[in-house]
């Protein structure tokens, strides 16, 4: 009876999401499987927008609320910090002739130096689909920096890119649009002073898991774990939830560092490591470095703590995962996580 139920939700972007729903208890990588649950393993359920607001030139932050039948008024929003969910449409959508949306005015203006043959090219590249009778949707994850049990809702931030097939739905999206979602998916759980230290090692909109995780931690005045979380941006104008950030170092145990790829410098500092230039721009109590995070700044942070008392998390790019795993390996750190 469930893997029809299943079957009769499918997402119709290949059997992966309907193989994790079936097989997923054994593996323990659903962690929030409750009956008190909204978001019950197969099923999508129909959120509302409720906001939808700029952050930076590609990337907005989407605010989504359930829209609950009469037995899911008791109901909790259960989203484990770290977790991503998955947003499906109709691959067909197109059809429906939905309006565009002018908040992404300004971000549709600087990709039009982009041809449409292009947009095109990319476009079938980013596409996947399972090529059968029920190939109706398209799905992609997305993690939650924030979650309202109450008010049932969460927030995820989206970097919009060019000729993404999702990406060009969204910027047909508006406040009071019905939308569906299923999960929560993830393959790491965190207890309570599980590990003396936590470093996080992000790049760009890979901060969403990984500071979700951490807030929760600060959130629990039980968990004294020491928070290190390591920060890479292409420039200033590239660092999410800075305020954010800034507000977390608040807390005696959470320390972050931001280091910047391709900040510009005029003080010729900048290839000696030394650079002037952020000075003016820094925040009160700020760490950022205009240069690019390398393997000696790795080591110089984990060789200082006992190997066995660290968990890393790490969640960025293929290269970007592959320097840190070196660098921890060559410390003898076994306890890492990849989102």
């Amino acid at each position: 009876m469930e893997s029809e139920e299943i079957s009769s939700e499918c997402c119709g972007s290949g059997c992966t999401n309907c193989i994790l729903d079936q097989i997923i208890r054994s593996q323990n990588l659903i962690r929030n499987v409750d009956e008190s649950s909204i978001l019950p393993i197969g099923y999508y359920r129909a959120f509302k927008c409720t906001l939808i607001e700029q952050i930076m030139d590609n990337t907005f932050l989407f605010r989504f609320r359930l829209v609950p039948t009469d037995e899911e008024q008791q109901k909790q929003l259960i989203v484990a910090p770290g977790s991503h969910l998955m947003l499906r449409i109709f691959k067909n959508w197109r059809f429906a002739n939905r309006p565009f949306n002018s908040i992404f005015s300004k971000w549709r203006s600087s990709m039009a130096q982009f041809k449409n043959t292009e947009t095109r090219d990319r476009r079938r590249v980013v596409e996947k689909h399972d090529k059968t009778e029920l190939d109706l949707y398209l799905s992609r994850p997305y993690t939650p920096i924030r979650v309202n049990c109450d008010e049932k809702s969460f927030d995820v931030l989206i970097k919009l890119e060019s000729g993404g097939e999702m990406s060009e739905y969204l910027l047909t999206l508006h406040t009071d649009d019905v939308t569906e979602w299923k999960g929560a998916y993830t393959g790491f759980f965190w207890k309570r002073n599980m590990h003396k230290h936590l470093f996080g090692f992000v790049q760009g909109v890979g901060l969403a898991p990984v500071y979700s995780i951490m807030a929760n931690i600060l959130n629990d005045e039980e968990d004294e774990t020491l928070l290190n979380l390591w920060y890479c941006c292409k420039d200033m104008d590239s660092i999410l939830l800075r305020s954010d950030l800034q507000a977390m170092s608040h807390y005696w145990n959470f320390k972050s560092v931001i280091y910047l790829s391709r900040e510009k410098c005029s003080c010729g500092g900048r290839t000696s490591r030394n650079c002037l230039c952020l000075s003016s721009k820094k925040r009160y109590n700020e760490q950022i470095f205009n240069h690019r995070l390398e393997k000696q700044d790795i080591q110089n942070l984990l060789e200082k703590v006992a190997p066995d008392s660290v968990q890393v998390l790490i969640c960025g790019n293929e290269s970007f995962a592959e320097l840190i795993v070196a660098c921890i390996t060559e410390l003898h750190i076994e306890n890492y996580y990849k989102f």
